[in-house]
């Protein structure tokens, strides 16, 4: 006689469960691999270690060992070479050197801490002004020229400034909360190499911004930054982009109130900018081939251009929009182009800018 054996169905109960087992287990890893694990290596390179790329900066910083200038293979006869010695940077006028003129004064307040960004042979990148109150950049002051473009591609390595003190940083290996990273320097203006354009990554150059008709295409951040790339020239521009966190009333009305949002990454306060702007310098023709520090004031321009912290999708910069240096300083308290004598900065004449 055959023993007969009982074969077992898979259910339908079953196969709901294994389901949600196999979702449960690949959830679980997906979360670990991509916010945990990451975060936690992250954390331990910046405290066990800067890279010697990194290490190298912080030693260009402290030390001032290099010469700012171009490189032979990366310079232009357009582009303002400064002779300086390499020596520690003398003083003149509050600022860091004498001969860049992007450079606002450098502020004496404790809780802003001014760096300087170098990359290739001591070339200059940036400098930045930050603020371990808001912690969020005050300023990024940066020449703009064609030299600095080329086919590198955005790095998107957001990553921790290595010459400031990383507990004033915020972690940013995600976004802000309902803010998108802004950069103040753009990654597309540093494209000529991957160590300038991974700098722009760098915490102190990012600020909170709106995404939605504001940081995104056809926002009114944008549109600006479009406005001053058209001012790129073979003289030199020299821009300064910064923020206001004080209460902020816009001349067509508009207000921004001072606000905090929470950083996704390590849960700290970080101040909102009610309004952000860029600071602008460059000769008037454009070609002259002269630094800006030989030039009269007539053959100078410089002007701000200013928006509030809002969304406006499509808006276009206008007249209105632009406003003197001078009064770009009673603002924010900063004191811009310093090593410039004969910047003009009771003008902002909107013909000039294509206004």
């Amino acid at each position: 006689m055959r023993r007969r054996t009982h074969k077992m169905g898979v259910g339908p109960g079953r196969i709901v469960i294994y389901i949600a087992v196999v979702a449960i287990m690949w959830l679980a890893g997906h979360i670990y691999n991509k916010y945990i694990e990451p975060n936690k290596e992250f954390i331990e390179q910046i405290s066990g270690g800067l890279s010697d790329a990194m290490t190298q900066e912080a030693s260009l910083v402290s030390g001032f060992s290099a010469v700012a200038t171009p490189s032979q293979n990366e310079s232009s006869p357009n582009i303002e070479s400064q002779n300086e010695s390499a020596e520690l940077p003398h003083i003149k006028n509050n600022s860091f050197r004498k001969g860049w003129a992007e450079l606002p004064a450098t502020p004496k307040q404790k809780q802003l801490f001014t760096t300087h960004h170098f990359y290739k042979q001591g070339r200059r990148n940036y400098s930045v002004c930050y603020s371990s109150k808001y912690h969020c950049p005050v300023w990024v002051a940066a020449p703009l020229h064609r030299s600095y473009k080329g086919d590198v591609k955005r790095n998107d390595s957001y990553t921790f400034d290595p010459t400031i003190s990383v507990d004033i940083q915020p972690l940013l290996t995600r976004s802000y909360g309902q803010y998108t990273r802004g950069h103040m320097l753009g990654s597309a203006e540093r494209t000529a190499s991957r160590a300038m354009n991974e700098q722009t990554f760098y915490s102190t150059n990012i600020a909170p911004q709106l995404r939605d008709g504001f940081n995104t295409r056809g926002g009114a951040w944008n549109n600006i930054e479009r406005v001053v790339d058209k001012q790129i020239c073979n003289d030199t521009l020299y821009v300064v982009t910064g923020c206001l966190f004080d209460n902020y009333t816009h001349s067509d009305g508009r207000k921004v109130k001072a606000s905090n949002t929470t950083n996704k990454g390590d849960k700290k306060q970080i101040a909102v900018p009610t309004a952000f702007y860029k600071a602008m310098l460059r000769t008037k023709r454009g070609s002259t081939g002269k630094s800006v520090m030989e030039c009269k004031a007539d053959e100078l321009k410089c002007a701000a251009i200013i928006v509030p912290h809002t969304s406006a999708a499509g808006y276009k910069p206008s007249s209105r929009d632009l406003i003197s240096i001078k009064e770009l300083e009673r603002l924010s308290g900063v004191e811009f182009f310093a090593n410039v004598k004969n910047a003009p900065k009771g003008k902002a004449n909107p013909s000039d800018w294509g206004l």
